[in-house]
């Protein structure tokens, strides 16, 4: 079962994004608390109070505000553009025989007699589970125990034994993980076509004779001679 949280919050006088940065500025969060049949609440939580939450993976928590105390989920949260701080938080009241679906961890435990004997790998490919339980049932994470599992052998959704009163909302034949051999590909070294061969290069000698037909022009520097007149014949 999941550790317990609380955290104090109080009433938030004015609203806007001018009036929201001096709030973060003085180590508050602004947050909302939505409740059925009831106007939402504007409140102010303190913003170290809340980042050590998120880090215990907190996800119902009992919020003390001005109004009273409530059983809360934490729906969403807004972070800065670093992803660092929150800069807002939206908690719905939740009642406890209300069943709530959220996203829990996976982790795998112990080392496969297909990774220790068989040479196998594991590989996990589903590390988050959606699940569905009431309020005082939510689990911090889902821990399992894989030494059994040889190599080739499906992990799937179906093998899971989850705590009492949680329901995994997923196909029961999707498979978490799987111990596999890695094989590594040959890589064929590339082959490297030939360039295209430069054409050669044929000199003419000074003396090559002109094809048979083809005039053969003078030589520079020197005039072409003028054709002889032929004699008219005499009539």
């Amino acid at each position: 079962m999941a550790e317990q949280f609380s955290i104090q919050a109080e009433k938030r006088e004015a609203l806007g994004t001018r009036v929201s940065r001096r709030y973060r500025k003085a180590g508050k969060v602004p947050a909302v608390l939505a409740q059925k049949g009831a106007e939402p609440l504007h409140l102010l939580i303190d913003a170290k109070e809340f980042a050590r939450l998120v880090k215990k993976h907190a996800r119902i928590v009992t919020l003390a505000h001005p109004a009273g105390s409530d059983k809360v989920f934490i729906k969403e949260v807004q972070y800065d553009h670093l992803d660092e701080h929150a800069i807002h938080v939206d908690f719905t009241k939740i009642a406890m025989d209300e069943l709530l679906t959220l996203d829990v961890p996976l982790l795998l435990k112990g080392k496969p007699v297909g990774v220790v004997e068989e040479g196998g790998v594991l590989d996990q490919y589903i590390k988050v589970l959606k699940i569905q339980c009431l309020p005082d049932a939510i689990p911090d994470h889902i821990e399992q125990d894989v030494t059994g599992l040889k190599k080739d052998v499906k992990f799937c959704i179906k093998d899971l034994r989850l705590p009492a009163g949680v329901k995994a909302l997923h196909d029961a034949e999707l498979v978490l993980a799987i111990v596999q051999e890695h094989k590594l590909e040959e890589v064929a070294p590339a082959v490297v076509a030939p360039g295209p061969l430069e054409p050669e290069v044929i000199k003419k000698e000074k003396d090559e004779e002109a094809p048979e037909g083809a005039e053969k022009k003078p030589e520079a520097g020197k005039k072409e001679a003028a054709p002889e007149k032929k004699e008219k014949e005499k009539k």
